[in-house]
């Protein structure tokens, strides 16, 4: 069994607070966009699970999303497999494109079809929770709003097709340690103000025409998580302005990042963008796609 897998992008994420727990409460718009990994999944007679990459960046073991999402649906139907997935890795890493989450998602539902395990599609969403916070999301798909630590999910309406660029440098950061550097709690007693996600929401679900919503979407464009990255790597700014100086209509840093995403109206101005920034020797993956 062939899968895909498919990135996200944030286009609006706000962190309210931080849980006792440690985890932090969010609000957040996210869509998929047309940017997929591809798992091949298949039986093993002998029982034991064996994940393949050509990547030889990704730790192919028991620590990946993948095997974890697979001893996961073991525990819960009892049934004991034996199960090879070899993955072909086309999400940037460390790009907050929800690629490991995707991967995990992506899994847990080929699995439980493969093996016809009979998990149902609400059960499958918490097993995902209990993994990772996008993991449901990358489950369910399409555009989204998500509330809690990520697990609460409600569908929007589907977006225009909107044209992508995609910039993401050499540098990553971790998604802890972006967290870890918001000081969440100092924003909040400095009277930090939090951009209202529900304008967001109206936007995508109006009737307006689409290239109306999408300059309205593109100017609506959020991340607090910006705050601390920025920090941590100050060319996330210099990416985006390059964008916002060469046409985009709106940009942004995707997730804890380090991908960034501009909207654009014309072909012109996303393929002269990318030209500029594939001289960029600080830059890694550049691509150009569309939402989903």
């Amino acid at each position: 069994m062939k899968v895909r897998a498919f990135a996200k992008i944030n286009l609006c994420l706000d962190v309210l607070r931080r849980k006792d727990n440690g985890y932090h409460e969010v609000e957040m718009v996210m869509t998929n966009v047309d940017i997929f990994d591809v798992l091949e999944i298949k039986e093993l007679e002998e029982k034991k699970i064996l994940l393949k990459s050509y990547n030889t960046d990704l730790a192919m073991d028991e620590t990946n999303l993948i095997y974890k999402a697979i001893v996961l649906l073991q525990n819960e139907t009892g049934k004991d497999f034996g199960v090879e997935v070899l993955l072909e890795k086309n999400i940037p890493m460390e790009a907050g494109m929800a690629g490991g989450s995707a991967d995990a998602a992506a899994t847990l539902k080929a699995v439980n079809e493969l093996f016809k395990l009979g998990v149902s599609d609400e059960r499958l969403l918490e097993l995902g929770a209990s993994l990772g916070a996008d993991i449901p999301f990358c489950i369910m798909g399409g555009t989204v709003l998500a509330s809690g630590i990520g697990e609460k999910l409600r569908r929007l309406s589907p977006l225009p097709k909107m044209k992508l660029l995609i910039v993401k440098p050499k540098a990553g950061l971790s998604t802890k340690t972006v967290y870890e550097s918001l000081d969440i709690e100092g924003l909040n007693k400095a009277g930090f103000k939090h951009k209202d996600v529900s304008e967001m929401v109206s936007v995508i679900e109006s009737d307006e025409a689409d290239k109306t919503k999408i300059e309205k979407i593109a100017k609506r464009l959020d991340n607090i998580l910006e705050v601390p990255s920025i920090k941590l790597l100050p060319l996330i700014a210099d990416i985006k302005q390059k964008m916002i100086d060469n046409n985009c209509l709106g940009a942004l840093m995707s997730g804890s990042g380090t991908a960034i995403f501009g909207i654009y109206e014309n072909d012109e101005d996303i393929i002269k963008t990318k030209e500029i920034f594939e001289k960029d020797d600080r830059i890694n993956y550049i691509q150009i796609t569309n939402t989903l």
